[in-house]
């Protein structure tokens, strides 16, 4: 019985460090990893770490070409209106209400990094 109240102290002092660290991404990186990868991938190439079975499949961050293409106002206004708003896919939420400007210029710039690291990948 003294080990196990120990080991329910421990866990529920860990647990608001946890709670914390999955509710409050800092970095374009921790955004995108914690709030896009399950869909885009982790290297943005709707590969590694989408969610299994997604439908419909989801056009690719780590195109060079594409994302050369497109300002990081375009990207900004896709993250923070929606797909749908944007002519995209319907399942892409909005966040304007989620993450403030410096927030999604960090994911902005998070998301050009994709288009080098998804090659390695």
């Amino acid at each position: 019985m003294k080990h196990a109240i120990t080991i329910i102290t421990m866990l529920l002092a860990v647990a608001p460090v946890t709670v914390r660290a999955q509710t409050t991404p800092e970095t374009g990186k921790e955004i995108f990893e914690q709030m896009c990868a399950g869909c885009h991938g982790t290297y943005g190439n709707g590969q590694e770490g989408t969610k299994a079975g997604f439908v419909p499949r989801i056009a690719t961050l780590a195109n060079k070409e594409y994302m050369d293409s497109v300002p990081d106002d375009y990207v900004a206004m896709i993250i923070k209106k929606g797909g749908a708003y944007m002519g995209k896919i319907a399942a892409m939420p909005a966040w304007e209400h989620k993450f403030n400007d410096e927030q999604v210029a960090s994911l902005v710039a998070h998301i050009r990094t994709l288009t080098n690291s998804a090659e390695k990948h």
